[in-house]
């Protein structure tokens, strides 16, 4: 099986494996990866937590477990971006190819000016399909607000796991990944209140890596092939595929401390 990044919705911020929830679901995993629509989520105050996966190795007695993070972060705050970058992501994937091709020199208003005002060209390539995009957009939010919490939890172990063993150098790796939450939500809150302008403005940064912060969303498609990386059609996966049912099915508290009596 695949290594995978795992995220759920919970009520606590873990500060032990131990320190189980009163409540959590499962949303999403994703094989060798962190899509960006997880980074976005968990872009409200990331902060590293206890993993709820694992106290350690399986080879490694007691006395001797390596400590092994996760990330926590706030609910809502990240909810709030995911919901404001899908309705400017349905702008941008309506917007014709040449709106995104700003001459570069001028004046961003000005640039954005020319960009409304130009005419179409004789011959349009054929657009990319966006039916499926914009459905797992709408299939995104009403997940989320199904499976509301006042937390969320990132575990990042097994990817971690492929290139390091070293307590210090998994803690890095997670370190690393609050990051690029932390970039994620910078990205997302650089964009500007018009929705139209934001929408050109994104379109354009996934195409052109630009600075900081923009290049958050530099690789993403904003078409039927965001999640393609079987493919090869992105390098970078949006994250629309979300499910309750993960490969780790965590316990919460009542579960947890009836399977330590049962055991």
């Amino acid at each position: 099986m695949a290594n995978r990044s795992y995220v759920y919705s919970l009520s606590n911020r873990p500060t032990a494996y131990e320190d189980r929830p009163e409540t959590i679901s499962g949303l999403s995993e994703w094989p060798y990866d962190v899509p960006f629509m997880v980074r976005l989520l968990m872009s409200g105050d990331p902060q590293l937590c206890a993993s709820l996966i694992s106290d350690g190795f399986d080879d490694e007695g007691p006395g001797r477990k390596t400590k092994l993070y996760a990330i926590s972060s706030r609910f809502e705050s990240g909810f709030e971006r995911v919901k404001r970058f899908a309705t400017i992501a349905r702008v941008a994937a309506s917007l014709p190819d040449d709106a995104v091709n700003l001459p570069q020199g001028r004046p961003l208003m000005d640039r954005l000016k020319r960009v409304f005002s130009a005419r179409q060209p004789a011959t349009v390539p054929p657009a990319a399909s966006t039916a499926w995009f914009l459905a797992g957009l709408d299939e995104t939010l009403e997940f989320l607000e199904a499976h509301r919490d006042a937390f969320l939890l990132l575990e990042t172990v097994e990817l971690d796991c492929m290139t390091e063993g070293d307590e210090a150098a998994l803690r890095a790796c997670v370190e690393r990944e609050v990051s690029r939450c932390l970039r994620a939500g910078a990205a997302l809150d650089a964009l500007p209140l018009d929705v139209t302008q934001a929408a050109s403005i994104l379109k354009r940064a996934t195409r052109h890596k630009g600075e900081l912060p923009l290049d958050a969303f530099f690789g993403l498609r904003l078409d039927d092939d965001c999640d393609n990386t079987r493919d090869g059609a992105t390098q970078v996966p949006l994250g629309l595929f979300w499910d309750e049912v993960l490969y780790f099915q965590l316990r919460n508290r009542a579960e947890f401390k009836a399977r330590e009596q049962n055991a």
